[in-house]
């Protein structure tokens, strides 16, 4: 299960100065005022030599955590590790937003003693602000750096993301994002492996949309983003007939066979009738 997009960490360490006034407040500050908000996520594949690990931040009421879809997607379990050692089951995922590897997944029950997380429009952001990161890079638990937001991008479909120059390790997607007052303004997802703390998140507005569900999904049914691009170049056929199905059909079976849609045109499968283009 990938669990972050691959970066090259070089051990460079950057030394921040900040004016001793009563309006900063120090990293340190931060970090005792949301980490136990941070939390592990393992996520136990249908395949038992697969077992993902990821990080999410708890918001809301205490029993719903954000993470990114690409930690939890196809999983067949899901377990919570709080700061505190405990340790809690998820009863499955609200709401995914895909596009921007996003889920928000619902806790069995509201945890107490969990600081109540402020979420931050990007709107508020101001390029060369400090932000602190909190997560768990190879299950190292609520590992954190600091660095500063480099820009604000926007892909072709309009979404944005926050560059950040705090460094940010695999094990850390889903991990929280945080201003100088504790508010959480990005979710970490992935980084670029060409360039030195070339990392993103994306902002907290992308949230509130994933919270409004009142039901919930098994993991085992959500697919990453990379997953939903495979799926749309395999088709399914069966060992007769001349007809091949999408992942979508309703016709389709355990019994069938995955090929590429490729594959399926030269050996003259054409489409179902459900599949067929309309």
């Amino acid at each position: 299960m990938k669990l972050f997009k691959a970066i090259s960490i070089f051990p460079l360490f950057f030394i921040f100065a900040y004016a001793n006034t009563a309006n900063d407040r120090t990293t340190a500050e931060i970090v005792q005022q949301v980490s136990p908000a941070v939390v592990i996520i393992v996520a136990e594949s249908p395949y038992e030599e697969n077992r993902g690990q990821g990080s999410g931040v708890i918001i809301g009421d205490g029993s719903t955590v954000v993470t990114n879809v690409h930690v939890v997607a196809g999983a067949s379990s899901v377990t919570i590790h709080l700061q505190d050692k405990r340790t809690v089951q998820s009863s499955g995922y609200i709401k995914a937003d895909n596009e921007r590897d996003l889920v928000t997944i619902r806790l069995a029950e509201k945890l107490r003693g969990i600081p109540k997380i402020k979420l931050a429009s990007f709107e508020k952001m101001n390029i060369g602000e400090k932000v602190v990161t909190i997560g768990s890079p190879q299950g190292l638990a609520n590992t954190v750096s600091e660095g500063i937001i480099s820009g604000i991008r926007e892909f072709e479909s309009g979404t944005k993301v926050i560059q950040t120059s705090a460094p940010v390790s695999p094990g850390s997607s889903g991990g929280g994002l945080f201003n100088e007052n504790g508010e959480l303004i990005g979710i970490t997802s992935f980084g670029r492996t060409k360039g030195q703390n070339l990392n993103f998140a994306y902002p907290a507005d992308y949230i509130l949309p994933l919270m409004v569900s009142t039901s919930t999904s098994r993991f085992i049914t959500l697919k990453s983003q990379t997953e939903i691009v495979a799926d749309e170049r395999t088709v399914y056929i069966t060992r007769t007939g001349k007809r091949y199905h999408k992942i979508s059909c309703r016709y389709l079976s355990k019994s069938m066979i995955p090929i590429s849609r490729s594959d399926s045109w030269e050996r003259g499968y054409t489409p179902c009738r459900v599949c067929k283009p309309r």
